[in-house]
């Protein structure tokens, strides 16, 4: 089913504005330590994924590999990710450190027993990033708003030719701003590493590279942190 880009931009902007409130929502709760945030983050982890499905189902019905909310098992895919996570993995460490030591002001002190500290875990916590964290998030940004970005700017004439590039900085971009509420403006660098999830998504074709790249991403930033004081 063709639909027209006025209609699927008010989806994705109604979509989008449901993840982002919600998400608001919590980090308030969290910063008051209300009981209810811990509530709130399920329901913003459960609406990445639902939200889309709803509106791919039931608003706008349409095929849902085409509107890219459909995760398919791949050893290509998987292995992509892999070799992403290789590559990326001295630039973000370098990256990781110079906004802790330049920006927020800390210290490194690698220590074994630094990882004491940690509330949880490494297992749980790769458990954590990978099912609640990378998965919803890459299937609403990489799966659901990226192609949907994709599709309306093959339809438009002045940057049909950009559509791939347009979609994957525009769903960067919204992945980023859905991190501000934290009330940390570092958070917004969470662009970049959007770029290159957008990239494995348009590559592969499929979220589960995307997926595995940003839990492992997000592991390597808990496995440094614990490191700065």
């Amino acid at each position: 089913m063709e639909i027209s880009n006025k209609k699927l931009t008010i989806e994705c902007i109604a979509c989008y504005a449901i993840c982002l409130i919600l998400t608001a929502i919590n980090a308030v709760l969290y910063r008051m330590g209300a009981t209810a945030a811990e509530f709130v983050w399920f329901a913003a982890v459960f609406a990445l994924i639902a939200v889309p499905i709803v509106a791919v189902r039931y608003i706008h019905p349409r095929d849902e590999v085409d509107a890219g909310i459909w995760i398919k098992w791949s050893w290509k895919d998987l292995l992509f990710g892999v070799v992403a996570v290789l590559i990326l993995f001295i630039p973000v460490a370098l990256g990781n450190h110079f906004v802790r030591t330049n920006i927020q002001g800390l210290q490194f002190a690698f220590d074994w027993s630094n990882y004491q500290s940690l509330q949880t875990p490494l297992l749980y916590e790769l458990f954590i990033q990978l099912i609640c964290v990378a998965l919803p998030e890459e299937f609403f940004f990489r799966g659901y708003l990226q192609t949907a970005i994709q599709q309306m700017a093959k339809n438009h004439a002045k940057i049909s030719r950009y559509a791939v590039v347009f979609s994957i900085v525009s769903a960067s971009a919204a992945f980023a701003l859905l991190h501000l509420p934290s009330g940390n403006f570092s958070r917004l660098l969470t662009f970049f590493p959007g770029l290159l999830f957008g990239f494995i998504r348009y590559k592969t074709n499929g979220l589960l590279g995307a997926i595995f790249c940003h839990a492992m991403c997000n592991m390597m930033m808990v496995v440094m942190n614990v490191h700065y004081f």
